[in-house]
């Protein structure tokens, strides 16, 4: 997790020519998850705020992740504190939205 936050965060540094398809994603057989981290500013334009977008889904895209596997998921990608600045955003269907703050999160 904290190399896939590492290529977001390059990519937000210095932005790549073409995107290299799945820089942004990860599965994690052992929690059953897919995780897909990027950083931005939302919304897209100079004054919007610099965060980290994260999408999680169970790999069998079956039910929604649970609560303690999303935590452990955003723990492993921000540490605990980071973790806990994490807001859930709307969404439909089998997947969990989550936007984190750049500026706050320093761990792990």
């Amino acid at each position: 997790m904290r190399e896939l936050r590492r290529r977001a965060d390059d990519d937000y540094a210095s932005p790549p020519a073409q995107h290299e398809r799945g820089r942004h994603q990860v599965d994690l057989p052992d929690l059953g998850l897919r995780v897909s981290l990027t950083r931005n500013r939302y919304p897209d334009r100079p004054d919007g705020v610099d965060q980290y977008a994260v999408t999680i889904s169970r790999l069998a895209l079956d039910t929604p992740p649970e609560e303690g596997q999303t935590r452990r998921a955003l723990s492993a990608a921000f540490g605990e504190e980071g973790a806990s600045l994490a807001r859930e955003r709307p969404s439909a269907g089998l997947v969990r939205m989550f936007r984190v703050p750049a500026g706050e999160v320093t761990g792990p």
